[in-house]
């Protein structure tokens, strides 16, 4: 799953650069969805990685160890990341400088990337 959340990673952040480039020549929509494309840059393999945590548990949660910690912290970061860049893009539009769009693609990018990689490390306690 590792390998696949790596290629994810990859190919989702390839994607939504490019996508950053046919967004801004559209008119409206502000730093907003800038931000967006880069959450949907690891949102993918975050959520493949996430997923992989639950394993083949029959209560459906991760057994107990480091990869329910992993689940928790994962979660947690995912959200947190989430909230703090969505502050941090609207004071950057509010102060005029939601013009940068690869900023604002960074921001979204930058709000999974603790999550993902502690739903990694996670994977890898997980195994024997």
């Amino acid at each position: 799953m590792v390998a696949w959340s790596v290629a994810l990673a990859a190919v989702g952040v390839l994607i939504t650069r490019a996508a950053v480039g046919y967004v801004r020549r559209r008119p409206g929509g502000g730093a907003m969805r800038f931000w967006l494309l880069g959450l949907l840059a690891l949102l993918p393999a975050w959520l493949v990685a996430f997923v992989a945590l639950l394993g083949a548990s029959p209560t459906g949660l991760p057994e107990t160890g480091g990869a329910a910690r992993a689940f928790v912290t994962s979660s947690a970061a995912a959200l947190l990341g989430a909230i703090l860049t969505d502050h941090a893009v609207r004071r950057l539009d509010a102060s005029g400088g939601g013009d940068r769009p690869l900023t604002c693609w960074l921001l979204g990018v930058a709000a999974l990337v603790p999550a993902w990689l502690l739903a990694l490390l996670g994977l890898g306690w997980a195994r024997p």
